[in-house]
């Protein structure tokens, strides 16, 4: 007795309708791609072997900033600075680092 009231409320026969509609769409091929999200087509890897470039070029020791901007200007799309924060802070750890934390947001290559 509920499914025949529901089924007669037109609000939920238009929501059904349009299911419908998507599900032949999709089954058709006709279903627009969904785009990627910026900054989620990034390869595993790529941002700190983008920092070591940069830091690997540059004479001075960097600012977390100017590292992030030449990061994203070497990749070509905005990485966000909690990518960069993290990276950098993981690779200034341990007998291994890669990278040498010299005070508060500046870092340079490990020798």
């Amino acid at each position: 007795m509920e499914m025949i009231g529901a089924l007669s409320n037109p609000e939920v026969q238009e929501r059904l309708e349009r299911l419908t509609r998507k599900l032949d769409q999709i089954e058709a091929g006709g279903a627009a791609p969904r785009p990627t999200p910026p900054g989620r087509s990034l390869r595993v890897g790529a941002v700190p072997e983008a920092i070591v470039r940069v830091l690997s070029a540059s004479v001075e020791p960097m600012r977390m900033r100017d590292i992030q901007v030449e990061v994203e200007e070497l990749i070509g799309q905005s990485v966000s600075r909690s990518a960069v924060k993290s990276c950098l802070a993981n690779h200034a750890r341990g007998e291994q680092a890669r990278l040498v934390r010299l005070g508060r947001g500046r870092y340079r290559l490990a020798a």
